[in-house]
């Protein structure tokens, strides 16, 4: 069987190509501690990649079956037979818990490793004033794009003790799918997604700049390279559809409303 290339082999490319630069590229110490994958000089930004794979949220499916063991213990939620139920239907405080579950791979080993990693770049690089930038890629995770994009935008919304935003050398995200395609009820095309935006918006105009231009330039790159054509995605992540998607339990359906 043929092995995936890596998913930087497909990235950095694209990087050098849009004038960006490789971290690794500028840091001469040959067992720099772990740091950022990006640097995009015109716009200030410093880029951690992550990739999502497919065994992304394998222990929460395990977990979700123990937190309704004890829903039920709890008088909270109770199930009998398979039925699907909306999450906007459980109790609050079901809904949270449930929630906190997923969040918790995307919390511990995304998010939180890319805010040290960028934090450790930008004073490698000498630029504490540099603002990071998350690049998710979606590359055969068990998650929906809306899902994905829901928890990423849950975590990234919480504060710290003092009120000061948690994981701040996050300044934006951005969350893709470089390899893996998706699609559009209705339309026969292949999509590529680009969802993404800033903590600040008002303060993050180079950041919106940058990203403007990474969602503008990967389009063209990508059917250039593979010669085919795909169909641009102007909506919501909901929007959106992995063929076949990842088996839930049957009697959980998530809403985001």
């Amino acid at each position: 069987m043929r092995k995936a290339r890596p998913l930087q082999a497909i990235i950095d490319p694209f990087v050098k190509s849009i004038d960006g630069e490789l971290v690794s590229d500028l840091i001469s110490n040959r067992n720099p501690p772990k740091n950022a994958d990006y640097l995009f000089r015109r716009y200030n930004v410093i880029a951690e990649l992550k990739s999502l794979q497919s065994v992304f949220l394998e222990s929460f499916y395990c977990k979700l079956a123990e937190l309704m063991g004890d829903w039920d213990r709890r008088g909270l939620f109770r199930v009998y037979g398979r039925v699907t139920i909306g999450s906007s239907k459980l109790p609050p405080i079901c809904r949270e818990e449930m929630f906190a579950q997923m969040a918790g791979p995307l919390q511990n080993h995304v998010i939180a490793t890319a805010n040290k990693q960028i934090r450790t770049a930008k004073s490698l690089l000498n630029m504490p004033d540099a603002k990071g930038l998350l690049w998710v890629a979606s590359d055969g995770n068990d998650l929906q794009p809306n899902e994905v994009w829901y928890l990423l935008c849950r975590v990234l919304q919480k504060r710290t003790e003092s009120g000061d935003p948690a994981y701040s050398s996050i300044n934006g995200i951005a969350y893709f799918n470089p390899r893996m395609p998706a699609q559009i009820p209705g339309m026969v095309e292949p999509t590529l997604f680009w969802f993404s935006g800033t903590r600040r918006p008002s303060e993050d105009r180079e950041l919106q700049t940058c990203l403007h231009m990474l969602k503008r330039s990967w389009w063209p790159y990508v059917m250039s390279r593979n010669r085919i054509v795909i169909r641009d995605v102007d909506g919501k992540p909901e929007d959106v559809r992995f063929p076949g998607g990842m088996l839930k339990p049957a009697f959980i359906a998530i809403n985001y409303k």
